[in-house]
């Protein structure tokens, strides 16, 4: 594999990631902000954000966001090619995860 498709690989990761960031950070604003799709900051995020808002249901949000990050880092993985087809992310499901997300959050 080129490096140059490794970096593509990579913007597309982080250009996804961005898709499912600037969603909560416009609703949750400065009073909880998602740094970034990690484990770590998802939880984080999700504790924070559960103490604001009552009618937004955060842990569904949150497992929308987890979902979101595992199929960009497969997207990104370089060794992605030994996963069987079922395996693989499609642009349609990413797709359907943003719709999902930004029903949840309205």
């Amino acid at each position: 594999m080129e490096a140059s498709e490794r970096r593509t690989r990579f913007e597309e990761r982080v250009r996804i990631e961005r898709d499912f960031l600037v969603p909560i950070n416009q609703r949750f604003g400065s009073r909880a902000p998602l740094a970034g799709m990690t484990e770590a900051a998802i939880f984080s995020w999700e504790k924070r954000a559960a103490e604001l808002v009552g009618e937004i249901d955060v842990p569904r949000v949150a497992e929308l966001l987890r979902e979101a990050a595992r199929r960009a880092e497969l997207l990104a993985d370089n060794s992605r090619d030994v996963f069987t087809a079922d395996r693989r992310v499609g642009p349609d499901g990413l797709a359907t995860l943003r719709r999902m997300l930004e029903e949840a959050l309205t």
